[in-house]
């Protein structure tokens, strides 16, 4: 312990601190080196390190605390791959490689050791090894790796814990924004526990801040980080530092608003110029030197502010009954379509006399066509699931194909909504497939007609899969298996009675529906790309915001959706016309 204090004297000696913060430094570790000299108290020994350690990070702006709350997974993860064989599977001490290892591995269960070490030390062991110690350095990860590390290591005592894992997750997310990223980084439990409260719910939200880190889109928010230099701004304020206090305020904005201005200007551009308003005012009462309960006041304010733009950016999806009805309504759409085609194509072909040699072409046609179908709804997800960062982009994309294809399908079915030109319709394609003895040309037309409402149906219920909450997806599958019974019955009184099925009013009715999808989805997509940064906002005098259904207050998006509605009944009334004319 001598050489260790004279050791970091001499170091400090050697680095180019400041002149007065330095002499002070340097006199306090001088200090220190008397103390342990001496054998004074743990406690004071104790107390002067910790001191000396703040003046040290304080004067270097040194970073104590990672600036996104850490991935706990990719901890988990780092915890496998690096830790495991000497500290064990569940952080008791007891590897593979710990017999024989003098000291032995620490044990990150004991209660004891565990709630006197911040995440900031574990961070430090991590960077910097233990000398002495079979505790090497993992000087191979990131300062990110190294604090997901830092913070599952710190989380493996509660683990042992039983835990109310829902209960614990609601005071974390109560609790979330109140605490600091910086506390919980650089706070041992000991000291963590007294701003808690030292009592039972204390000790719960102490546990549900090392047990979970946010998640979703919390954990991808840089309001996260705008919040953290906030409170990070007052409490360098309080301690009369004001130049660091005005940095930190500026950082607030720049790294933490800036980043999703345009996302909040999608959504209410108003409200956008509010938030700013709120984080010019923090940076001016710290300009102006006002007291500290001004400057509180006007960080709540801009906190509070904060919190509501989160809310906006959570946005509200499409509700689970009004999912199921537009899964149900496309999945009975195009299934109903794709069986009546094939049915009518059965009819005609066995009404032929080389029926026997083109049925089975028929059917290998619209099977392979569910295969590939169901193939094609697995690459989509994954297609999906690697989006990442472009979400927005993809969803935006995704949602305005769909428009166009729903738009041209609506305006196919309600033209062919007359039964008797739709049956002149598939007697043309078959009838010349027939002729010609091109059983090839029937596979594919099966195949085709099949797979077009397969990729049509992926692609549809993909757009409402990204505008479905989380946890309301179970909706989507409850509406195919709905659409898929009813197509049951609806095949069997077909088959049964065929003349009695009301084809036209089923293909109105589907293509009525389509059009409120197109109306939602193209606002949605305009919104998505708008938060992406691809298309101008231009706000409206009202903020009129329907999220489910596609509307927000922005003058492009509620164009686009007018435009579309405006083409589409134009299209409907073209064919509605021409119908009658050929009927006269």
């Amino acid at each position: 312990m001598q050489e260790f204090s004279a050791k970091i004297f001499n170091l400090t000696q050697k680095i180019k601190l400041p002149s007065r913060s330095g002499q002070s430094i340097l006199s306090d570790l001088n200090d220190l080196k008397i103390l342990v000299r001496d054998k004074a108290s743990s406690k004071k020994i104790k107390d002067l390190a910790e001191k000396v350690k703040w003046a040290i990070i304080k004067t270097t702006g040194y970073e104590v605390a990672p600036l996104n709350w850490p991935d706990a997974a990719n901890g988990q993860k780092l915890y496998t791959q690096n830790c495991v064989q000497c500290h064990g599977p569940k952080g008791g001490g007891n590897g593979t490689l710990a017999n024989g290892l003098k000291p032995a591995p620490a044990n990150f269960l004991n209660d004891s050791l565990m709630a006197g070490l911040s995440p900031f030390e574990a961070y430090n062991t991590v960077k910097l090894g233990v000398e002495g110690t079979a505790m090497q350095a993992f000087t191979e990860l990131s300062d990110k790796e190294a604090w997901d590390l830092a913070f599952y290591v710190k989380s493996l005592r509660f683990q042992k814990q039983e835990i109310d894992s829902v209960s614990l997750k609601k005071i974390f997310n109560q609790q979330y924004g109140k605490t600091s990223l910086k506390d919980v980084a650089t706070l041992s439990d000991n000291q963590l526990i007294k701003k808690l409260g030292s009592n039972i719910q204390g000790q719960k939200k102490l546990k549900a801040l090392r047990f979970f880190s946010p998640s979703g889109e919390l954990s991808q928010s840089s309001l996260t980080v705008a919040r953290d230099y906030l409170h990070q701004a007052f409490s360098n304020y309080k301690n009369g530092n004001k130049d660091e206090a005005r940095q930190k305020a500026l950082a607030a904005y720049l790294e933490g608003i800036e980043p999703v201005e345009i996302r909040l200007k999608a959504n209410d551009p108003k409200f956008t110029s509010q938030l700013e308003q709120k984080m010019m005012d923090v940076r001016q009462v710290i300009e102006q030197g006002k007291n500290s309960s001004e400057v509180e006041y006007k960080i709540n304010s801009a906190l509070s502010t904060i919190d509501r733009a989160e809310k906006m950016m959570k946005d509200e999806k499409l509700n689970y009954w009004l999912s199921f009805f537009l899964a149900a309504s496309i999945m009975l759409r195009e299934g109903l379509e794709a069986f009546l085609i094939i049915a009518l194509i059965l009819a005609l072909i066995r009404r032929t006399p080389k029926a026997k040699k083109a049925l089975p072409y028929i059917h290998r046609g619209w099977i392979t066509a569910i295969l590939m179908g169901v193939a094609g709804w697995f690459l989509s997800d994954w297609i999906i699931g690697i989006s990442g960062q472009n979400r927005e982009i993809m969803e935006g994309m995704i949602s305005l194909v769909a428009v166009i294809v729903l738009a041209f399908v609506g305006f196919w079915l309600h033209n062919y909504s007359h039964s008797k030109k739709w049956k002149e319709f598939i007697e043309k394609k078959v009838g010349a497939q027939l002729k010609g003895e091109k059983m090839i040309g029937l596979a594919f037309f099966s195949f085709m007609v099949v797979f077009r409402e397969a990729f049509e149906s992926i692609l549809f219920l993909q757009a409402i899969g990204l505008e479905t909450q989380s946890g309301d997806q179970s909706s989507i599958g409850f509406g195919v298996l709905a659409a898929f019974a009813l197509i049951g019955l609806l095949a069997f009184l077909f088959l049964k009675y065929s003349k009695k099925i009301p084809v036209r009013q089923l293909f109105r009715y589907s293509s009525w529906v389509i059009t409120l999808l197109a109306v939602i989805l193209i606002g949605k997509g305009i919104h998505a790309i708008q938060e992406a940064g691809w298309l101008s906002v231009t706000g409206l005098p009202v903020s009129p915001k329907i999220d489910w259904l596609g509307v927000y207050p922005t003058l492009e998006s509620l164009i686009s959706q007018l435009v579309l509605l405006g083409i589409l009944m134009m299209l409907y009334y073209l064919s509605n016309y021409r119908n009658k004319i050929q009927i006269n």
